[in-house]
């Protein structure tokens, strides 16, 4: 007997059909299951019950992208240069690069966030490193030209300090990616 109430109160779920459930919106009476299932102070509600909607914060239009990219290519630029004049600061100005084109970006966009800014961060910081490779080129205390660095066989010394190591030099730049990785999603 209690085998065939049970059949009766269940039904299949409205937004997973696969799902038999006796939960019910507290408002309109739709079959919800547990994972569509909205908790608000008066019960549980269906997702169009309790009005679940994207936040606000993922819609970024292209005049506050334009904005956010250009405060993001000053800040990725400017600590590009810093860091080709102090490479040896290369953790500190991972931290400086990321945050600051994140948090300067994140700013100019009034703190939303989504794919698009964080696809246009990432390409930022990517910018910044490569400013600081070019600027550690051109300003090297040794008196060679880019051309030289690039092209030409050097004393082991010079050529050291241009090659990218790979695990330092990646891990700062990871870092550095992490950041608006995370802080946009």
């Amino acid at each position: 007997m209690t085998a065939e109430i049970s059949d009766i109160n269940e039904r299949q779920c409205t937004y997973h059909p696969n799902v038999r459930t006796r939960l019910r919106c507290s408002k309109c009476g739709t079959p919800i299951c547990p994972r569509c299932a909205v908790e608000t102070p008066v019960g549980y509600r269906c997702p169009d019950c309790a009005a679940v909607r994207g936040l606000p914060t993922y819609q970024t239009d292209t005049g506050v992208l334009a904005k956010s990219f250009l405060v993001g290519t000053v800040v990725a630029i400017a600590v590009g240069v810093l860091w080709g004049y102090f490479p040896e600061w290369n953790f500190y100005l991972s931290l400086l690069l990321g945050f600051g084109v994140a948090e300067g970006m994140s700013w100019a966009a009034n703190y939303k966030r989504g794919r698009d800014l964080q696809v246009a961060a990432m390409g930022l910081v990517i910018l910044g490193l490569i400013v600081a490779r070019v600027v550690i080129a051109q300003t090297n205390p040794w008196g060679y030209t880019l051309d030289d660095l690039l092209n030409r066989a050097i004393d082991n010394d010079v050529q050291q300090v241009f090659q990218i190591r790979l695990i330092p030099d990646l891990l700062f730049a990871g870092l550095a990616l992490l950041i608006p990785y995370v802080r946009f999603r």
